[in-house]
């Protein structure tokens, strides 16, 4: 009678015109509410190709989805480019900038500078050394001629290509020189710097070219090197030794920019004095590498230029630098793929040239033991003589190939063809570094001519 009673047409009626009661709106809702008109908001006003298409209610259902679907694709799109970024940031997390104030040409070194002849042997010397050994008991049988003949052994120190075995015999030439030194040898028959070089100028100022230049050891054996700081032949000293140092680069020949400054040189090749050429070709090789680098080719420290004879040579020199911050030093080698001067156990002083001289050299000395001559000596290690010309030539070709340091080596370097080359994982490039980049003009010279005209219309310092 009572349920009856409320569900009566008058009582649902009154219920009816009652205002409604609404309940109160959690925290929850209010902010998802709010998220929604804000989102639906941002769209619409969006300056984002798309996002207002997805909010607008004039739009079909079917073309929401479809804008839904592109910006979705698009934001992979960007995620994967990020992620491409980072990790591309990640391997190597350097940035290179350029400085805007420049270094002054005075605070870069000179490079080091080598002047080689091609011919290796001088005639003369070579001479007076046969006419020694044709004294001794042991080389009796030989005529003078017959041991100039075997002395033309010498050169396959300078060049391991194959050589007439019947001509040149590398254990016959040894006994014939009975007990020698490598280095005072080759030293004492390479022609001299004094008959070389005639005039030398360094900075518009005229010098003995005694007093500019030195006799040292290259690879390609002793030349006429100007401002090469190596302190000794002697390679690879010892940490506590202090011969070398980050302030050493404080030192040295340093140059102007002015195009008539720098080194100049007037030299003499004489032919009549000619014995054994490394290269078949008249005239000399100019050199130029690091100061405090070992000139060779292989290790990277070495730029080279024939010179011929009756040629007026320019060179034009232009230097980078890059200088790496101590900042970096926290990252992993393997990602900054850079080594300081300090912090290698391989080298007392790192620099990326020694590192790969000192691999090569080490590989020759397993395969032969010994080292070449034309290399720096290194201490408690023997130098290669006649006897060990066989193993060098076998050699050869792998210890001047160095084998980069990827997974996969591509098959165009071909080096399979070189035994593989050596491996040195240990050389990264240095962090900080001088590189120098050299352009050659060469100028015919015709003597006859130059010969006629008066000294009042020379340059002074020829």
């Amino acid at each position: 009678m009572e349920s009856s009673l409320y569900n009566s047409p008058y009582i649902l009626r009154y219920r009816h015109h009652l205002p409604r009661i609404i309940p109160k709106p959690t925290k929850t809702a209010t902010l998802k509410q709010s998220i929604k008109k804000i989102s639906k908001e941002y769209c619409a006003e969006s300056s984002i190709s798309g996002l207002k298409h997805i909010v607008d209610d004039n739009a079909s259902r079917f073309e929401r989805v479809i804008w839904k679907l592109t910006m979705i694709s698009g934001l992979i799109c960007s995620v994967s480019l990020v992620w491409i970024t980072f990790m591309r940031y990640y391997r190597a997390p350097l940035v290179t900038t350029q400085m805007p104030e420049g270094v002054s040409v005075s605070k870069i070194i000179f490079p080091a500078v080598g002047i080689c002849t091609n011919n290796r042997i001088s005639k003369s010397a070579i001479k007076e050394l046969a006419r020694k050994l044709l004294q001794e008991e042991r080389n009796k049988n030989y005529t003078e001629k017959q041991m100039l003949s075997l002395l033309l052994g010498l050169g396959l120190l300078y060049n391991n290509q194959p050589m007439n075995d019947k001509l040149v015999q590398p254990m016959k030439l040894h006994r014939a020189l009975g007990d020698y030194d490598v280095n005072e040898l080759m030293r004492n028959l390479t022609p001299r710097c004094e008959d070389l070089l005639i005039r030398c100028v360094w900075n518009e100022i005229s010098m003995n070219c005694s007093d500019l230049f030195d006799f040292r050891l290259t690879m390609n054996g002793y030349c006429c090197t100007f401002n090469y700081l190596r302190q000794s032949d002697i390679t690879f000293e010892d940490k506590d030794s202090g011969t070398r140092s980050i302030d050493m680069y404080k030192y040295g020949n340093k140059s102007n920019f002015d195009y008539e400054q720098g080194l100049k040189i007037l030299m003499k090749l004489n032919t009549s004095d000619d014995f054994y050429y490394n290269l078949p070709l008249q005239g000399a090789q100019l050199q130029f590498s690091d100061a405090y680098d070992f000139p060779d080719a292989p290790s990277g420290s070495f730029a080279m230029q024939l010179i011929n004879p009756n040629v007026q040579m320019v060179v034009s020199v232009k230097a980078s630098f890059t200088e790496a911050s101590r900042d970096i030093q926290h990252v992993p080698v393997k990602l900054r793929r850079c080594l300081f001067y300090d912090e290698s156990s391989y080298l007392p002083f790192y620099t990326h040239s020694d590192c790969l001289l000192k691999c090569r050299m080490l590989f020759l000395f397993a395969k032969c033991k010994c080292t070449p001559f034309n290399m720096p000596k290194m201490v408690n290690k023997r130098t290669c003589d006649m006897r060990d010309v066989p193993c060098l030539k076998m050699f050869n070709a792998q210890s001047t190939t160095v084998r980069p340091d990827v997974d996969v080596v591509p098959p165009e370097l071909e080096l399979d063809m070189v035994g593989g080359g050596i491996n040195c994982p240990m050389c990264y490039p240095s962090c900080s570094k001088t590189a120098y980049n050299y352009e050659f003009m060469n100028t015919k010279i015709w003597p006859d001519y130059l010969n006629t005209v008066p000294d009042s219309d020379r340059d002074d310092w020829l």
